[in-house]
């Protein structure tokens, strides 16, 4: 498999940063779906 597109260190950087950020991001709105979810099933 060969890449089209060899990314520089810098835009390896900047997307390791945007992917922490969106799973910083997506953890906690995940947790409280899980927990709504629970809630109404548990009710």
């Amino acid at each position: 498999m060969s890449k089209d597109h060899w990314a520089t260190p810098e835009e390896i950087e900047r997307m390791k940063k945007r992917n922490r950020t969106i799973l910083y991001v997506s953890l906690p709105v995940a947790t409280a779906f899980l927990t709504a979810m629970l809630t109404l099933l548990l009710n």
